[in-house]
Formats: structure tokens, sequence, C-alpha cells
């Protein structure tokens, strides 16, 4: 057995003690079984969360969510940064301006969010 595989079978080992549900289900890279959380994610003991899929449509949807939420991530790790800068500066115009198109994007990227899962 190899040492991911060894691991992945203690993770498991884990998740069943945790009180995951394991699933008929399995994971479509490293064939190891699928569990259920007790807050419904679906996790794989070795990639962790994994989404289950019924058709193209409801594929394109879970890809999409994934992508806007990596841009949030980045949009707030970027304003992060403008914000501590302004502490070195707080007169500092261009990074307050900065600051402001962050959240406006932040804003609009939620709206987005919002009308597509409706």
């Amino acid at each position: 057995m190899t040492n991911e595989s060894e691991v992945g079978v203690k993770k498991a080992a884990e998740l069943l003690r945790q009180g995951a549900v394991m699933l008929e289900e399995a994971c479509p890279i490293c064939k190891m079984p699928l569990f259920k959380l007790k807050n419904g994610d679906v996790v794989c003991p070795t990639h962790g969360k994994v989404y289950i899929v019924k058709s193209d449509e409801e594929e394109k949807i879970i890809k999409r969510n994934l992508q806007l939420d990596e841009v949030e991530n980045i949009l707030i790790d970027g304003l992060y940064i403008s914000a501590k800068k302004i502490k070195e500066d707080p007169l500092d115009s261009e990074r307050i301006i900065q600051i402001i198109r962050y959240l406006d994007a932040l804003e609009r990227l939620r709206k987005i969010k919002s009308n597509t899962s409706q």
C-alpha cells in the first residue's frame, strides 16, 4: 500500500469515528469511497470536499460558483493588503481609491452570486 493510500485509509477511519457515512460512490481521482459528513458535505478522505453532479448543467453551475468564490477570495486578499498599507499612510488617496474599488467589486460580485443562486 502506498503512503497516500495509507493516509487515505486512516482519514477514512477517522471520518467514520466522527459519524460520517460511507457512500456507494467513489472518488473519480483515487477511487477511495466518498463520505457524507453530518453537515451534508461529501468528502474524499484523500482529496477533501467533492461535488456529486447529475448533469452537465449542474456541473457548470458548481464550477461557476467555485470560480466566483475564488474571485471573491482574491478581492478580499487585495482589500486586506490595501487596508494594512493605509495604516502606514492614512492620507494615501490612491490607496483609498483602490480600497473603494475593491469594495465596489466585492459588492458587484456578491450581487452576481446571489442572482445565480436563485
